[in-house]
């Protein structure tokens, strides 16, 4: 069982690049699995074909397959996760050294997900899942799962771009059924975050047999190249006429079951990829120093310094 796991920071694209690679044949995109039994179904929230999580044909037959129903594990998962998989974890389940109640908690919350990952394989008769859950402490818990065929990327945006995007308040979730705002972070704190997980994803991608990184600029800018080259590097290319669907600055997109994400979860038919260097004038100079400061030695490595930087822009980060 393959799963392409996603991993990076919030508003980097990850809805857009999750639904390109889950729209080919014999793929199937999920959405960001790590909030499935904590927000998409306690808050009922919608899926990416539109209607309410409880109501969507597929994820209903996906729960009853591996857990003969969602109330039977949803408050049990829901419950386990912020114990077992966070940030202050990690070090633990790099070395496997943690107390023998954390290890059985952590052994059942990994069950519940192979259970959910083979359900989602078997209900969508998909070989490859795609899971943008982007967080970086719940890929290293995945990977104590012996049956799972994880492959990773890791999908990197300009951090003055992101942290532009963080700073903005009036962004609601758009699965949210009652409106509710998305949070909002500080450049500064932003630029921590970002810059630990570009850290651990290096780490993941080190230690992972199948592992490649993405520069979300350079997938606006050619998205095709980008896409064929990213799978390659993870050892799963792509068949011929599987990416008919992506042309040279735009996408095809159908309707899919994916959840949480961007508002581009629901956008379908042709998207447009434009180019944008709006964080320039949005963020304000004093940000954009401090977040240079913060994160320089990613930017350097990551090419978004010391040369000119493809600035991108494409609903998908709206």
């Amino acid at each position: 069982m393959k799963i392409l796991y996603i991993v990076g920071v919030g508003r980097s694209g990850s809805t857009l690049l999750e639904r390109v690679l889950g729209a080919q044949p014999g793929w199937v995109n999920a959405g960001e699995l790590n909030a499935l039994f904590s927000r998409v179904s306690r808050q009922d929230q919608r899926c990416g074909c539109g209607v309410p999580f409880s109501q969507c044909p597929f994820w209903v037959e996906v729960g009853e397959v591996a857990f003969g129903g969602w109330d039977a594990v949803t408050d049990e998962v829901a419950r386990l996760q912020p114990r077992v998989v966070r940030q202050r974890y990690v070090p633990r389940m790099m070395t496997g050294a943690m107390p023998a109640d954390a290890r059985r908690e952590l052994d059942t919350y990994l069950d519940r997900h192979e259970r959910l990952y083979r359900a989602i394989a078997e209900v969508s008769g998909a070989e490859v899942v795609v899971d943008a859950s982007k967080s970086t402490a719940q890929l290293f818990a995945l990977r104590r799962i012996d049956g799972l065929d994880l492959r990773v990327l890791n999908l990197v945006r300009d951090p003055r771009g992101v942290a532009s995007s963080w700073s903005k308040s009036d962004i609601r979730k758009p699965q949210s059924r009652d409106g509710e705002a998305m949070g909002t972070y500080s450049p500064h704190r932003l630029a921590v975050l970002w810059a630990a997980l570009q850290a651990e994803s290096t780490v993941l991608g080190s230690a992972a047999t199948h592992a490649t990184r993405v520069r979300y600029e350079d997938l606006v800018a050619n998205p095709r190249t980008t896409v064929e080259r990213a799978l390659r590097a993870v050892g799963l290319p792509a068949a011929a006429g599987a990416l008919d669907h992506v042309g040279d600055s735009s996408v095809e997109l159908g309707p899919s079951h994916g959840v949480a994400g961007s508002r581009t979860r629901f956008v379908h038919g042709r998207i447009d990829l434009r180019l944008d260097d709006a964080w320039h004038t949005a963020l304000p100079p004093v940000s954009q120093r401090v977040v240079t400061a913060i994160t320089l030695p990613q930017l350097l490595t990551h090419g978004y310094v010391g040369r000119t930087p493809t600035r991108a822009r494409t609903e998908a980060t709206r």
